[in-house]
């Protein structure tokens, strides 16, 4: 007579299948089971899920859905940095171009006027550089800050002015979702 060990079944915990799919979207979402049991962890019981549950559990626990949503987050907070180093740079080309103005008129008060061309050159420019730099920067933060209906009625307002003012644009209309959202 052949001899069987008992053998106790133990469930997957919510645990273990949340890192599944941690290791599943931190290797780049792959598509195939293969490479999917490749990345992810064994239980503590040093398992791992079949091929059938595999999809089983993409599916149930919407890994999909999820990881498009993260991704849409780390899209948005990439965005939001890129907005930030260009808002950094022209506070920083406001700065200069406010020292350029300063240095110019100390070095008018210093000198002559008959050689100060550079110096009123070096003011006229660097007022022009901090108001241009201030106002886009000033600008883009507050765009920033706009909920997107007050976004939308903003861009309409710039298009209305634009075709009030004969000026193409170069738009397309888009069904909603098409682009991605």
């Amino acid at each position: 007579m052949p001899s069987y060990e008992s053998k106790n079944t133990v469930a997957y915990t919510e645990h273990y299948k949340e890192s599944c799919f941690k290791a599943w979207y931190s290797a780049g979402r792959p598509d195939k089971v293969p490479q999917i049991l490749e990345v992810i962890p064994d239980d503590e019981y040093g398992r791992k899920p079949n091929t059938r549950l595999l999809p089983l559990w993409r599916d149930e626990l919407g890994w999909d859905v999820r990881a498009d949503e993260l991704d849409a987050r780390a899209n948005a907070v990439v965005d939001d940095e890129m907005v930030n180093i260009r808002v950094m740079m022209l506070k920083e080309h406001a700065s200069r171009g406010r020292e350029l103005g300063v240095k110019g008129m100390e070095y008018l008060r210093e000198h002559d006027f008959d050689t100060s061309a550079s110096a009123v050159s070096a003011i006229f420019r660097g007022s022009e550089l901090e108001r241009t730099s201030r106002g886009i920067s000033e600008r883009l933060i507050s765009l920033l800050k706009m909920p997107d209906d007050k976004l939308t009625e903003e861009v309409q307002k710039l298009l209305d002015e634009a075709s009030n003012s004969g000026e193409i644009i170069d738009v397309a209309d888009v069904e909603e979702g098409e682009d991605g959202s």
